[in-house]
């Protein structure tokens, strides 16, 4: 593991401690005054590949872009067609360029994390009173799954498990006060595949397994992001 990576890991772990006291439901005036919702994914289109060996040396990882895939755009139509089946609220796609995780990267210190500015911004200049941003983060359970969304698989002496995982936050915003109001795990699986085996590179599925990742991820995101919303209180 790399100094950049570890660092990664160890700040992530900071910043969800130091707001854990914020995760879950909003309260009901919070709730009241998110009625113009703008929303954003940024799981990226990276499909990542883990087994974890019972050595070491056995392990494997690798990514594959699948920007076919267009997780980011599955995931906030999910979202935003959650949110409209309630007549308090509107819910649309926050516009932005493709450069926005980029520039959003940047804005990383170990002291402070991310400057969430422009995407509040952003939110605010289309109307909105509240943003939300779907985010790949690490889990501190889940130490092998790489953030984002992929295929595990673990082994031990011969017995293996595996499961088409996501791995994310869902953060809540005002747009007014730029304060954080709540947030959520989508939280990632470690068990229950039974119909594809996983294979040491992307390039070894064929064109229907492939086809079914997508969707096993799509039902995974799915799952992950109604669970969180629930939990936000929408």
């Amino acid at each position: 593991m790399n100094y950049k990576k570890a660092t990664s890991i160890l700040l992530a772990t900071l910043l969800l401690t130091a707001c854990s006291g914020m995760r879950g439901g909003l309260t009901k005036n919070e709730l009241d005054s998110s009625n113009n919702i703008a929303v954003v994914s940024l799981l990226g289109t990276n499909f990542n590949g883990i087994h974890i060996g019972t050595t070491i040396f056995s392990n494997v990882v690798y990514e594959e872009t699948v920007p076919e895939w267009n997780i980011d755009g599955f995931t906030e139509e999910l979202i935003i067609s959650r949110l409209n089946q309630s007549d308090l609220r509107t819910a649309v796609v926050l516009q932005h360029d493709p450069n926005l995780n980029e520039r959003l990267e940047e804005t990383w210190s170990f002291l402070n994390g991310y400057d969430y500015k422009e995407l509040i911004a952003s939110a605010k200049s289309q109307g909105a009173d509240t943003l939300i941003l779907v985010k790949p983060t690490r889990y501190d359970n889940k130490p092998f799954h790489e953030p984002g969304y992929g295929f595990y698989e673990r082994s031990f002496l011969g017995n293996a498990q595996s499961c088409v995982y996501s791995l994310f936050t869902m953060t809540v915003f005002s747009t007014n006060s730029g304060q954080e109001l709540g947030w959520e795990w989508g939280f990632p699986c470690e068990t229950g595949e039974v119909e594809i085996k996983w294979k040491d590179s992307f390039d070894q599925y064929t064109k229907e397994e492939t086809q079914l990742l997508r969707l096993k991820v799509e039902n995974s995101v799915k799952q992950n992001v109604l669970s969180a919303l629930r939990a936000l209180g929408y």
